[in-house]
């Protein structure tokens, strides 16, 4: 058996960020065994000198040589890009990188970022996510998930209320589990504690573990997300699931807010207007696995091409 790949997996702390990268690093597992080690850049320090001086901090000294360098979010750019200097090994940036794409081997870019694809840069459907399609019956609750105001989106939370009225007192299976987010305003989740009843739960974010929402939404049929969830949304197709979408205000048009509008056009997921008017929720054939894809071109492009 070969002997595994070392990878330094850099963390900024990020939830979403580190489920980027734990989604590409799972992924690759299923082609080499890896040994990996993650790095909090934080305590790191990284400076522009040390970064041409292919320097790199004492702390990182004691790690084995790495065979390849992964990071998400912006904090991690630097130590990336010192470590690949210094260390001469391929590295993955999963985000639309501040720094120039050639700083990087590949950055593995959602296509609503607007960069174009080329040899450094390849195009994802949304951010990557560590979620799997359920491999058991998907028998379990409908899971509504909402999401909060942000910078791109508003919240009418009447509205959202109203939505929500109107899938589970119409659907002849009241079988759902509602869920806010640590972006819920707090007046909206006491609201939504009102509609627990026979066939309905609610549960907090606060009161459940990380796994909740993968064990979840690997158990679902259908998923229903509010439209600013836009990493849920692709978590939600990732996981198999059939995506509806409730409708938030928009603050401004941008590459944010046109990703929900943009899956209900293609057909990807379907809006709660399309659904009471008697459509079903579009299923894919083959869920959403751009992890798995995204791996495959990392060992294609960076590990094999790299091999003696």
């Amino acid at each position: 058996m070969d002997a595994p790949l070392v990878v330094w997996r850099f963390t900024d702390g990020k939830p979403g960020h580190d489920r980027q990268t734990a989604g590409l690093l799972h992924a690759l597992a299923a082609w080499r065994p890896l040994a990996i080690h993650t790095i909090p850049v934080g305590p790191l320090r990284v400076s522009w000198w040390g970064v041409l001086r292919r320097r790199l901090p004492a702390l990182l000294s004691t790690l084995p040589k790495p065979g390849l360098l992964v990071g998400a979010g912006h904090g991690c750019e630097r130590t990336l890009l010192a470590a690949r200097r210094a260390c001469n090994a391929p590295s993955v940036y999963l985000m639309k990188p501040g720094l120039p794409l050639a700083c990087f081997d590949l950055c593995l870019v959602p296509r609503h970022d607007d960069v174009a694809a080329g040899p450094a840069v390849e195009l994802t459907q949304g951010v990557l996510n560590d979620l799997v399609p359920g491999t058991g019956p998907r028998d379990g609750p409908v899971p509504i998930l909402v999401g909060g105001p942000s910078k791109h989106h508003g919240w009418d939370e009447a509205a959202l209320l109203r939505q929500i009225a109107s899938l589970v007192f119409g659907s002849r299976e009241r079988h759902f589990v509602i869920s806010d987010s640590r972006r819920t305003p707090a007046a909206t989740s006491a609201q939504l504690a009102t509609f627990a009843q026979r066939g309905v739960s609610v549960i907090s974010h606060r009161d459940v573990g990380p796994d909740w929402l993968r064990d979840t939404l690997g158990h679902a049929a259908d998923a229903w997300v509010t439209a600013d969830s836009v990493s849920m949304l692709f978590e939600a197709l990732t996981a198999g699931c059939a995506v509806g979408v409730l409708e938030v205000p928009v603050l401004r048009e941008d590459r944010i807010t046109s990703i929900a509008p943009l899956l209900v056009r293609d057909g990807v997921v379907a809006s709660l207007g399309q659904w009471l008017a008697g459509s079903r929720l579009p299923r894919a054939a083959q869920p959403l696995a751009e992890a798995a894809r995204c791996a495959a071109i990392v060992d294609a492009r960076l590990l094999r091409a790299a091999a003696p």
